[in-house]
């Protein structure tokens, strides 16, 4: 995309200050052009005494305002209307190759990637891309795809009929009291802060709310802390967070539903009597806030730099483990770009302040909840090379895919994640396992295997809090039962 500069005319009238110029929306790239912000205008317009002038110049701002007016309004409603989710099942590496080669020429957003033969691809295709997407396909002897989604946007419309939202409606009906929220909608920001203050509310004992930073927009970092407070013995920590990609929803609201369940149900009180829990219920809190009120996809954080030519970073591509290695873009404009520097996102360079203050092997289980694919992940993503815990890994992940099936009969693919879906650099649990000495680092791909992908109906939030649940209570009797009691970590007993 080429980036917009002026030249310095040292004969005009205009005003020399230009800020930094990307143009990676219609509104920004006239802006870009102009090179002034709205108040250089208004000055420059009342520069001239020529009336004429002065009118001309006051019509052309006039212009300009609506023109950005304009621009600011279609970027906020972005819509999917007639956008499709088409499936690849490749039968050969040929077919392999030439879907990412595809996806390449005409940016195509996949929802899950081109990674091995067998393993379906499923990729979004905009209307004025149809025609060329299955020209494409078919010059590589591609003809057997499938129009898995056929309008994107019938999803979104569907999903917020069902949650009731509205986009009229500052606040909406949320429940007064832990027991009483609605876990069967999904919620937005505001909402989840707002369980998060009934949770401490009503469970003093053992809750508390922490502000471990800020985003890029400034909006709080909040982490919930569960601690038995009476108990004077070293316990076991498990750490939990969520959304680090805004649009996978269904992460947050199935862990809501799962701590209320620890809090409420006597049937998983021990949960809280065997462990701590840190629990981060929104990373990426801008870009969730983002998906709520413009577009509904959004992946990325929502951070720009002086030389940004497109919004965001893939938060779990910027971790300091293995940083813009191969499964990383160096493209801004890429779903998995990595950023201009490990850390560069505040959420991420927070997130991991917070999880090292806790202690350099203190943590004795990790989870970072993503969707969609059911997958339990685990390091290394960045390498097929296993790491020194393989074995104990693929144990804990055989136990709480057993678990996760017994509940409503869904299977969890488990294993390393380079091997089991794709390489990836500079991501969470690679950094947990890797940096912050966490052996037991699973990364949960949650509901479901691509009917809806992204935009999980939300009457699926509770059945799938209920499985996620079961492997948690799995991986909970692991830790206490390899539990170290010095806090250097859980590890197998041989």
């Amino acid at each position: 995309m080429m980036l917009l500069r002026r030249k310095k005319d040292h004969h005009s009238s205009c005003p020399s200050s230009e800020p930094a110029c990307v143009n990676f929306n219609v509104a920004n790239t006239f802006r870009c052009w102009l090179f002034y912000d709205l108040r250089s205008v208004i000055a420059w317009t009342g520069k001239t005494k020529d009336c004429k002038l002065k009118m001309e110049r006051v019509i052309f701002l006039l212009i300009v305002t609506s023109f950005l007016a304009v621009g600011h309004s279609v970027q906020k409603e972005a819509k999917y209307e007639g956008h499709q989710v088409w499936r690849i099942d490749p039968p050969t590496e040929y077919v392999l190759r030439a879907a990412k080669m595809i996806g390449e020429i005409h940016h195509l957003d996949f929802w899950k990637d081109p990674v091995a033969i067998g393993r379906p691809i499923d990729f979004l295709v905009a209307p004025d891309q149809i025609d060329k997407v299955r020209q494409s396909l078919e010059s590589y002897g591609i003809t057997d795809y499938t129009v898995f989604i056929p309008n994107v946007q019938n999803l979104i419309d569907e999903e917020m009929k069902t949650t009731k939202y509205s986009k009229n409606k500052v606040m909406r009906s949320a429940g007064r009291s832990v027991a009483n929220f609605d876990y069967s909608v999904y919620h937005p920001a505001e909402e989840v802060y707002e369980w998060m203050d009934m949770v401490v509310d009503e469970h003093p004992e053992m809750a508390d709310k922490v502000q471990f930073g800020i985003t890029y927009e400034g909006r709080p970092l909040y982490a919930l802390e569960f601690k038995k407070r009476a108990s004077i013995n070293p316990r076991p920590i498990i750490f939990v967070d969520a959304l680090i990609h805004c649009r996978e929803w269904i992460t947050t609201a199935s862990l809501l539903f799962i701590f209320k369940e620890m809090l409420r149900n006597p049937a998983y009180a021990h949960m809280m009597e065997d462990v701590d829990w840190y629990f981060v219920p929104m990373i990426n809190v801008d870009g969730y806030v983002e998906t709520w009120n413009g577009d509904r996809l959004w992946r990325k954080t929502r951070s720009t730099g002086p030389s940004s030519v497109c919004v965001g970073t893939d938060g779990n591509r910027n971790w300091d483990a293995f940083w813009s290695m191969p499964g990383a873009s160096p493209n801004p404009c890429s779903y998995t770009y990595h950023g201009p520097s490990p850390f560069s996102e505040s959420e991420v360079r927070h997130l991991a302040a917070y999880a090292m203050g806790i202690g350099e092997g203190v943590i004795d289980a990790f989870i970072s909840t993503h969707s969609y694919s059911q997958l339990i992940l685990y390091p290394y993503h960045h390498t097929a090379e296993p790491s020194a815990d393989d074995a104990a890994l693929n144990a804990t992940g055989k136990l709480m895919s057993d678990a996760i099936f017994e509940v409503h009969g869904k299977r969890y693919v488990y294993g390393p994640g380079a091997t089991t879906i794709y390489i990836s650099s500079g991501t969470t649990t690679d950094w947990t396992y890797e940096v912050a000495k966490v052996v037991q680092s699973h990364t949960y791909e949650l509901r479901d295997t691509g009917t809806y992908g992204f935009v999980l109906p939300a009457e699926q939030i509770i059945p799938n809090g209920q499985e996620y649940l079961a492997g948690l209570v799995a991986l909970k009797q692991y830790v206490v039962a390899n539990f170290v009691p010095s806090g250097s970590g859980s590890s197998p007993q041989n």
